[in-house]
């Protein structure tokens, strides 16, 4: 079984190094993995969100067709993605 989300402060260096590579490069050469986590950090504002970032790779392929994907089959994919499912 995969692990599921973690939280402890490794994680909040680890997201500032995104962010400043992101800035630094507007993404270009990051793996998709790397911005499908900046694009989960706003969903998940608090852990490790690496493991998911890369389940959700490797069910849909591509960080687009990830972001593509509706959230009733994102919710498929095992991980905290409890926001999805909130009333909006």
């Amino acid at each position: 079984m995969d692990a599921p989300v973690t939280r402890n402060a490794d994680h909040v260096e680890h997201r500032q190094r995104l962010r400043t590579r992101f800035l630094k490069s507007t993404g270009d050469g990051m793996p998709d993995y790397e911005l499908l986590e900046m694009v989960l950090f706003a969903a998940i504002p608090r852990g490790d969100v690496k493991p998911l970032a890369k389940r959700l790779l490797k069910r849909f392929g591509s960080f687009t067709d990830t972001i593509a994907s509706p959230p009733d089959i994102l919710l498929e994919v095992e991980g905290n993605f409890w926001c999805l499912s909130l009333p909006r």
